[in-house]
């Protein structure tokens, strides 16, 4: 099935927020991939990312930026014909050099929003999306930091960057979890595509983790149907996953 989203969001946008006459920022999309075409791969990326993101079922690609940011986070499309495709996708995310390489398993049918402005269009019936960042690139822009500062923000340490990831929706018809095969050393968990930073290493985001430890669990918003058989079937899937490896940690 041949993409249509590329027709919409490849070519770069721009908006601009002003205060009186003051350019403050901008925001914007850039097209990194295209499907039939091969790749950029950074050099600062983990050993064997660049074949994931020039994977055959690989079609668009797009870096979501926004000014005087570090800008390093490039998301990637994929249209796999089944489960023979993603669990070889797996195998070439199992293969890559990082120290952590997670999946993430989404209760709906497709992607939309990625980063700061970038939108899919509806319908774009994504299974999967791949996600990466760049270190090199995070410690070059701390570095320019005048005291840990970004506008409001307050940085205690650099962010880490976000790590080799495949994002898969569960609701779409390519996806079936029974029959998802994950290789050992790859950290599985419930969510939606990465945001800017793995791990920010704000005062913020440290004060937010203590307030919500010490925060009751808000009741959960309600959901359509197949998004709740989806959101179960993921909670069944990590259960048998988390069971597998204390089973291996007890042979071991």
């Amino acid at each position: 099935m041949q993409m249509l989203i590329h027709c919409v969001t490849a070519v770069a946008f721009v908006f601009f927020v002003s205060l009186g006459s003051r350019l403050d920022a901008a925001a914007g999309t850039s097209s990194v991939a295209t499907i039939g075409s091969p790749a950029y791969v950074s050099p600062s990326w983990p050993d064997g990312v660049g074949q994931l993101v020039n994977d055959s079922t690989r079609t668009d690609g797009w870096n979501d930026w926004f000014s005087e940011w570090p800008n390093d986070v490039n998301h990637y499309c994929y249209q796999i014909t089944g489960m023979a495709d993603l669990n070889r996708l797996v195998r070439g995310l199992a293969s890559t050099k990082g120290e952590l390489r997670q999946i993430r398993l989404a209760p709906l049918k497709e992607p939309r929003g990625l980063g700061w402005v970038t939108s899919l269009p509806k319908g774009n019936d994504t299974p999967v999306v791949f996600s990466i960042g760049d270190q090199k690139r995070l410690d070059e822009w701390f570095g320019r930091l005048r005291n840990g500062k970004f506008g409001v923000m307050q940085f205690e340490a650099t962010p880490v960057a976000v790590p080799p990831t495949l994002t898969i929706f569960v609701q779409n018809e390519a996806i079936d979890l029974g029959q998802l095969e994950i290789p050992d050393g790859i950290a599985v968990t419930a969510g939606y595509c990465p945001r800017p930073f793995h791990k920010w290493n704000t005062i913020r985001e440290k004060e937010r983790k203590k307030q919500r430890a010490n925060e009751p669990e808000a009741n959960a918003k309600p959901v359509d149907d197949a998004t709740q058989d989806a959101v179960d079937q993921i909670n069944e899937f990590l259960e048998r996953l988390a069971q597998r490896v204390k089973q291996n940690e007890k042979k071991q």
